[in-house]
């Protein structure tokens, strides 16, 4: 039996055939691998629920909150935030809606009720950010490397472009300090390139950016934390 190994996803955005895809053609292992997901699992495609139905079966999951899954930030008086305010409240927000909220209530046919508590106590439970004993940091959106993590607002962290900007773009020449390696979700390699064709993964010093638009016209990536190996 092979050593239990660590995997890094980015953004689902609710499209289970490429999570499924991501599963099949990895060498990652359900019953005795670790996945982290960088967030966002709702929202885009019209699959969040079986996404949530999976996700919820893996024995080694751990999930960073994305700010279209818990995010306040721009709902008003949602107390949870975009698709678990939904879940939780009915409440539908002309943002939120307008950014593939609605794909995700028809996953569920347009009713809150049909929501599984488990889908609902894995989007509540997700972490702010994840240190693993290596040092590699994983993170929703970015944060502020000259300020402890544990002090930065986790809102900030789930929408922060400023750090992978610089990076993806080339702008810093300099390791993120106190890390191994820092992996990214929430803005996708398409935008930090400014092209369609920007599908792959960005590795710049010790950051890296893992949307690669799969909850849209991109492609969905899992990568082995160790090797940086990944597929799509």
């Amino acid at each position: 039996m092979r050593d239990m190994k660590t995997y890094c996803m980015g953004d689902v955005h609710g499209n289970y055939d490429a999570l499924q895809q991501c599963i099949e053609r990895s060498p990652f292992d359900p019953d005795t691998d670790i996945l982290i997901s960088l967030g966002d699992l709702c929202d885009g495609h019209h699959q969040t629920k079986q996404v949530l139905d999976y996700l919820c079966n893996l024995k080694n999951f751990i999930l960073i909150a994305g700010n279209h899954d818990s995010s306040v930030e721009g709902c008003g008086d949602v107390e949870w935030g975009w698709s678990l305010g939904w879940m939780l409240l009915g409440k539908e927000i002309p943002l939120h809606w307008y950014q593939g909220g609605q794909y995700t209530a028809l996953s569920y046919n347009y009713d809150r009720r049909n929501v599984p508590p488990s889908h609902i106590e894995l989007l509540k439970a997700a972490l702010p950010y994840y240190i693993d004993e290596s040092r590699n940091l994983f993170v929703h959106g970015g944060f502020n490397p000259k300020i402890p993590i544990e002090d930065q607002d986790p809102e900030f962290l789930m929408w922060d472009r400023d750090l992978v900007y610089k990076y993806g773009r080339g702008y810093a020449k300099h390791p993120v300090k106190g890390y191994k390696r820092v992996f990214l979700g929430h803005t996708s390699t398409q935008a930090i390139k400014h092209s369609w064709d920007a599908t792959e993964p960005i590795i710049t010093d010790n950051v890296i950016a893992l949307d690669t638009g799969g909850g849209w016209n991109g492609k969905l990536t899992i990568m082995d934390v160790d090797t940086l190996e990944y597929w799509q």
